[in-house]
């Protein structure tokens, strides 16, 4: 199942280029890092040119090396699908076959997080960048976030309990903040075959700023903070280390990660992306000696009321 949200804004005539980087951190709480993403800096320039430049970042859970298994699972299969199903586009339906290719990469990896784990899961925020449009998917509560002539706004949408409880006016958007639960899940790969995907399109224009990033960055600094670091750092990979120390000087109790995309009429300089990241799949197999672990309470996912349901 898919939820589509689309948005129109004016776009620049000039050529639009995206300058990015990736960085992730363990936190200072946890001894591993369950997040892992991908960035296109490994991807043929060709092929990024006929099929888009695909940003992926995942945020894993459930012990035993589950999350860290599932969100390098989710991170290989989503960019592997994705540009083996995706044709040449067509300017009449280029965000069509955008969005189709993928959510069936999404999909695709939801399935084989399923088969890989036995109850480890992750979460997935993944964007497509081509020419003047962006295509971004979640499943989860890892963001998307554009900033736009200084202002953030929040392009995903989280599938967790306090989003749905805002959503149906129970609590406040502040309340959200500091409530119990705040972390408790209701979607997220690797935990069964009902997926929903949450899909927002957009123009892009000159300027825009995008940082995808796990709630270990988000649920620590908060938005003022994203804000004034993207308004005031030009460089991507100096945001990124910027905005990971901050959460971590804020107690850093998860892994923390972001991707940052500025949106440029200039070619970015040869040597001016970030290190490629990638979270290998641990060599340690998952067998039936091992003792089980339920999914730690964070990622539970809850039983929603009837009246909570669409």
């Amino acid at each position: 199942m898919s939820n589509e949200k689309s948005e129109k804004s004016s776009s620049t005539s000039s050529e639009l280029h995206y300058h990015y980087a990736g960085i992730t951190n363990t936190g200072m709480v946890r001894d591993h890092n369950e997040d892992a993403y991908m960035l296109p800096a490994e991807t043929d320039p060709e092929i990024l040119a006929q099929k888009g430049h695909l940003y992926i970042l995942a945020d894993g859970m459930g012990g035993h090396q589950k999350g860290e298994i599932a969100s390098a699972i989710t991170i290989e299969t989503v960019n592997q699908e994705y540009y083996a199903r995706r044709n040449n586009h067509t300017p009449a339906a280029q965000k069509e076959t955008i969005a189709d290719a993928l959510a069936e990469a999404i999909q695709t990896a939801n399935q084989q997080v399923m088969n890989a784990t036995q109850g480890g899961g992750t979460t997935i925020i993944a964007s497509v960048l081509y020419s003047d449009t962006i295509v971004a998917m979640n499943v989860g509560d890892s963001r998307a976030y554009l900033l736009r002539d200084g202002k953030l706004r929040l392009l995903s949408k989280d599938h967790s309990l306090v989003s749905r409880l805002v959503e149906m006016g129970k609590i406040t958007e502040e309340e959200a903040l500091n409530h119990p639960r705040r972390n408790v899940l209701y979607q997220a790969l690797g935990q069964g075959g009902d997926l929903e995907i949450y899909t927002v399109t957009e123009k892009l224009q000159l300027n825009d700023v995008i940082i995808l990033c796990s709630d270990g960055l988000w649920g620590e600094i908060g938005d003022q903070a994203i804000t004034d670091v993207l308004t005031t750092v030009s460089n991507p990979f100096v945001a990124a280390q910027q905005l990971i120390d901050m959460a971590n000087q804020s107690g850093g109790p998860d892994n923390i990660t972001a991707i940052i995309i500025k949106v440029s009429d200039q070619e970015p300089p040869a040597a001016g992306y970030s290190p490629q990241i990638k979270s290998p799949i641990p060599t340690t197999a998952l067998d039936d000696t091992q003792p089980s672990m339920a999914i730690i309470p964070k990622y539970q996912k809850p039983d929603i009321p009837p009246e909570w349901e669409d």
